[in-house]
């Protein structure tokens, strides 16, 4: 069966048994290579975005693990809302969506290209000419030109959608191999493979990162109205008494927001009697298999907790540090206003979470 999105899949399927997701976040003005086809779905799209990546370049990968379901967990680019995905494309800047698709023609060996970020793609054709590899322009049954394809939904509303022939997939491994077998094994890899990607990654070297984003606004914002020009004033969370004796308060809005995201990490799920689905289930995470486990739980939570109750955020990395031996749960949340272009992400809030939900006091 097909989903129509994540929602769907991640109800009917098992993270680490039907699929895998591997995610590093970007600083600042960035650059993202992610594959949202990986492992099963379109061989080798994982290891190709990783490779252009580079050891700590921006990355996604959706990976199907199961090779009798892989064409299943195929969701449409268009309708591709994986959290990690949706966050780590919408704080990008120059975005590099890497597809397979069947060949069009007998034993072709092509890269479709589209997308809406032209200046990258005519970058990106120029250099995979120049390294002997043919290009063409995508046909419009699998292009990457609507606004809604997850490669144009980063700052600029504009990325790269790359669609790799089947053949010439199989050019980059020894015998044509694609199985997850053989992908794994960076040795099976031909000078091809190593070719296209560092082609790829001299068109994306020569594009400046904060080209036409300085105007755009980032991938989530809120409507502004004249009551908005009023200073706002909002008791700091956790409740804290000033120098003077009275309730501590704040008007800036991004101390606001931090205490909001502080607030809603330490709230457990049921708390708020009128709000019942406000929190994030924290303690949760003490039951967990394991650490990677817990941690990818936290991860999750957060964001579709603050995707929810907090759009005015923008989550650039969540760090979670499970003690079972105390019996408590740490949350590093950095998160920045979405409503102010290129600010600055290095904002973060630490909640701590007993069992049970009881928030600790932590530093900032």
């Amino acid at each position: 069966m097909a989903y129509p999105n994540f929602r769907y899949l991640a109800a009917d399927k098992i993270l680490g048994i039907d699929y895998d997701i591997k995610n590093r976040y970007g600083n600042g003005t960035y650059l993202l290579h992610a594959a949202i086809h990986g492992g099963g779905i379109d061989p080798p799209t994982s290891q190709l975005a990783a490779y252009a990546a580079g050891d700590s370049g921006a990355w996604y990968s959706f990976e199907a693990l199961n090779d009798l379901t892989a064409e299943s967990l195929a969701l449409p680019a268009t309708a591709f809302d994986e959290p990690f995905c949706v966050v780590n494309t919408g704080n990008s800047s120059r975005t590099v969506v890497w597809h397979g698709t069947a060949d069009q023609q007998e034993a072709e060996k092509v890269t479709y290209i589209s997308g809406a970020d032209t200046v990258l793609a005519s970058l990106i054709v120029q250099e995979l000419n120049a390294a002997g590899f043919e290009t063409d322009r995508a046909p419009v049954s699998f292009a990457g030109d609507d606004p809604q394809n997850i490669c144009n939904r980063n700052r600029p509303r504009a990325g790269v959608q790359l669609d790799l022939s089947l053949t010439l997939r199989k050019s980059f491994y020894a015998s044509g191999d694609l199985s997850a077998t053989a992908i794994a094994l960076p040795e099976n890899r031909l000078p091809d493979f190593f070719a296209y990607g560092d082609a790829i990654r001299r068109a994306c070297a020569l594009v400046p990162l904060d080209s036409d984003t300085d105007d755009v606004p980032p991938v989530i914002t809120q409507p502004r109205t004249p009551d908005d020009q009023a200073v706002s004033i909002a008791m700091r969370t956790p409740f804290a008494i000033d120098h003077s004796g009275g309730v501590s308060a704040t008007t800036d809005e991004r101390e606001q927001l931090l205490d909001r995201v502080h607030a809603l990490v330490g709230t457990l799920p049921g708390e708020r009697v009128m709000r019942s689905t406000y929190g994030v289930p924290t303690s949760a995470a003490l039951f967990a298999v394991n650490a990677e486990v817990a941690n990818d739980q936290l991860q999750r939570a957060v964001i579709d907790a603050v995707a929810q109750f907090e759009p005015s955020a923008v989550v650039s990395a969540i760090v979670a540090d499970v003690n079972e031996a105390l019996g408590a749960v740490n949350v590093n949340v950095q998160v920045s206003r979405a409503d102010v272009p290129g600010a600055e992400r290095d904002n973060t809030r630490t909640v701590g979470v007993l069992v049970g939900g009881t928030v600790i006091s932590t530093p900032e």
